[in-house]
């Protein structure tokens, strides 16, 4: 009920203001379908629910600019994720593992920033992306379907609390965007471009403890592109360093074949606990994207991808990932979509499974399960 009156609150608050701005813009997207998942218990049992976001998250969110004259602007943008198939709005951004700043959940989960865009780029204040999402991510082989399944959001984005949950400006939980940040983009030169990003710990007597920083390069002809990331995070005792760094590629074969690729990697240096494995360092997490996307018609395009991912350094594990995805555009804000997930682990062990993201049930005692879903995407 707070959120709820709060999000009144605020869209009334920018309604009443809308007319002193240059454009102010409510939009989202609302993704709900039915999964079906084999192999969750022991003796094989399956799970069948609905879910929502599976081939985007679903979100909601309002950004706005105020044209300062000179081609200089000024830009917002609120942004949290929206699970539709209960309602509830917003999302844990850190689970205060070590009691300092953080909160359970946020309203605006996934962005809230502030910041002046122009001829020198753009710079933005407040909660940002990791460098590398909206570059490295362009080249996902399923465009970032599946989030919450998906190694590259996943292991490559940082977005698995359990694994990341003691680095970066968040001081708990996701990595994927970073709290006290600055961001800044550069304009694209000749198709090229770059970004940096400094996230603050807050931590009196320790600027480094808890910090992100990040940098990214680019290049795009507009149709096809490749980029590169890279970031370094500490924990709260500064101590424990996570690096990673990834890379991608989009290349359109002809009007109707788009190949893309990408590998991720991050490396823990230091001792930190992480759950369930114990000490991390040493830790290394890899993964190895490939996609193909056919247009057989000018509304339908068949995806198919591949993910392998390696864990080293701590424990020894694998698995992989089979995805085969059909995308319908009714229109170029409604999509119905049909998905087919084979996943395959190294082993029964957790070392194994746990690479699955859940596709194969934790307690299954399986190593491998079939994941389909059917659902439909609108966008406003």
């Amino acid at each position: 009920m707070k959120k709820s009156l709060l999000a009144f609150a605020i869209l009334g608050a920018f309604a009443a203001t809308a007319s002193a701005q240059s454009s102010v813009t409510l939009y989202g997207i609302v993704d709900a379908a039915t999964v079906y998942t084999t192999n969750q218990t022991a003796s094989g049992g399956s799970k069948i629910a609905m879910d929502p976001g599976q081939l985007l998250t679903s979100r909601w969110g309002v950004k706005g600019s105020e044209d300062l004259g000179g081609g200089l602007k000024a830009i917002f943008n609120l942004e949290g994720t929206l699970f539709n198939d209960t309602g509830v709005a917003g999302a844990g951004f850190g689970g205060n593992v070590f009691n300092q700043g953080g909160n359970a959940s946020s309203l605006f989960d996934r962005l809230s920033w502030v910041g002046l865009s122009g001829d020198f780029g753009t710079v933005t204040f407040g909660r940002n992306n990791i460098l590398g999402v909206d570059s490295v991510g362009l080249a996902d082989p399923i465009g970032l379907a599946h989030a919450g399944s998906n190694p590259n959001v996943m292991f490559g984005g940082m977005n698995s609390g359990a694994l990341y949950g003691g680095f970066g400006t968040n001081q708990g939980g996701t990595a994927l965007r970073q709290n006290n940040s600055i961001k800044y983009v550069s304009p694209i030169t000749n198709g090229f471009g770059g970004a940096l990003m400094y996230g603050f710990g807050e931590k009196a007597g320790d600027t480094g403890a808890s910090s992100y920083m990040g940098a990214s390069g680019f290049f795009t002809d507009g149709t096809n592109g490749a980029a590169v990331a890279y970031a370094k995070m500490k924990d709260f005792t500064n101590t424990a360093t996570l690096t990673a760094w990834a890379a991608g590629a989009k290349y359109k074969v002809d009007p109707a074949v788009v190949l893309r690729a990408t590998y991720a990697q991050d490396t823990v240096d230091g001792n930190i606990v992480i759950a369930p494995f114990g000490n991390a360092n040493n830790r290394k997490i890899k993964v190895i994207g490939l996609g193909v996307d056919y247009l057989m018609s000018p509304q339908t395009t068949i995806t198919g991808a591949y993910y392998g991912t390696k864990r080293s350094g701590d424990v020894v594990g694998k698995a992989d990932q089979y995805i085969g995805l059909v995308k319908y555009a009714f229109s170029k804000r409604t999509t119905a979509y049909a998905s087919l997930t084979y996943a395959k682990a190294g082993s029964t062990s957790l070392q194994d499974t746990s690479l699955a993201l859940g596709i194969i049930g934790n307690l299954a005692n399986q190593d491998h399960a079939v994941r389909t879903a059917v659902g439909i995407l609108h966008a406003f």
